[in-house]
C-alpha cells in the first residue's frame, strides 16, 4: 500500500514539475514593474507646465512627464523632455492619447537602443517584430496619480492627424469602432484580448519613414492590465500590413549600399 501511495505521489510531483517547466519556457513573463513616479512628477512641475502624469515604456528610454497642452503651450521647447495631450484629462477618461516628438529616428531602418535619443524617438523600436516580442508593457500614471501597467495590443504606421489627442472620453460604441479600426490598421496580430470596457492608452509620434510627408504617424495602442492578469508576453505575428514596411526597409538598405 505504501509503495502504491509513493508511486502516485511521484507521478503527481512529476506532472507538476513538468507543467512548471513547460509554463516557464512557453510563457515568458515580463519583469517590467510599476515605480513610484511622485518625485519625478513634482520635479517636472518646476518647468511651469500642467503636469498630468508620467509615462515609461518597456525596452525604451521613454521615461517622461505628461503635460496638458493649450494654445499657449510651446511643444517645441527643449529645456526638458515630455509628451503632451490636447485634451483635458481629469482621471475619468477611457482612452487618453499622448504625443511627443521624433526628431532624429526618421530613416527607413529606425534605430534601436540609442540612449541619446529623447522624447518619443525610441517609440519607433516597435517597428521590429523581435523588439515587440520582448517589450509589450507601458507604465502610465494618470492625472489623478493612479499608476497602472498597460499592455500593447496594436502598432500602426499610417496617415493620421493625431486628432485623437483632443479627447479622452468615448462611448462604448465609439470604443468598439476604434478597436476594430486599430486592429485592422495594426502591422501585427497581437494575441491580446481587448474590448470596449477596457481602459486604453494611445501614443503618437511623427515619422518620416515614408519621406518628407509629415502627415504620417507611428501609433501604439495599449489597454490597462486587468485584475489578476499576469505580465505574460503575448504572441506577435506580422500581418499583410507589414509587407509595405518591409519593402520600404529594403529600399533603405539599397540606398545605403549605393
Amino acid at each position: 500500500m505504501k509503495k502504491r501511495v509513493l508511486i502516485i505521489f511521484s507521478i503527481v510531483v512529476f506532472i507538476i514539475v513538468a507543467f512548471l517547466v513547460y509554463y516557464k519556457f512557453s510563457f515568458k513573463v515580463s519583469d517590467f514593474t510599476i515605480l513610484d513616479e511622485t518625485e519625478k512628477i513634482d520635479a517636472a512641475k518646476e518647468y511651469g507646465d500642467e503636469v498630468v502624469g508620467w509615462l515609461r515604456v518597456e525596452g525604451t528610454n521613454i521615461d517622461l512627464p505628461l503635460i496638458r497642452a493649450d494654445e499657449d503651450t510651446d511643444v517645441l521647447k527643449r529645456d526638458y523632455d515630455f509628451a503632451w495631450t490636447n485634451s483635458f484629462p481629469d482621471g475619468t477618461g477611457n482612452r487618453p492619447a499622448y504625443i511627443s516628438h521624433n526628431i532624429r529616428n526618421v530613416s527607413r531602418n529606425p534605430i534601436v537602443g540609442d540612449d541619446t535619443m529623447v522624447r518619443f524617438e525610441q517609440l519607433m523600436s516597435f517597428i521590429y517584430p523581435d523588439f515587440i516580442e520582448e517589450n509589450q508593457f507601458i507604465e502610465f500614471t494618470d492625472s489623478e496619480g493612479n499608476t497602472d501597467l498597460y499592455r500593447i495590443y496594436a502598432v500602426a504606421l499610417l496617415k493620421d492627424d493625431q486628432n485623437a489627442s483632443f479627447s479622452d472620453t468615448y462611448t462604448d460604441a465609439e470604443q468598439k469602432r476604434y478597436l476594430k479600426k486599430a486592429k485592422r490598421e495594426s502591422m501585427y496580430d497581437i494575441d491580446v484580448d481587448v474590448d470596449e470596457k477596457d481602459l486604453m492608452l494611445t501614443l503618437f509620434t511623427c515619422t518620416r519613414f515614408y519621406g518628407e510627408d509629415t502627415s504620417y504617424s507611428f501609433r501604439v495602442d495599449a489597454r490597462k492590465l486587468r485584475d489578476g492578469e499576469r505580465k505574460v508576453y503575448a504572441k506577435v505575428k506580422k500581418n499583410s500590413n507589414y509587407e509595405k514596411i518591409e519593402e520600404r526597409m529594403r529600399e533603405g538598405e539599397k540606398d545605403e549600399e549605393i
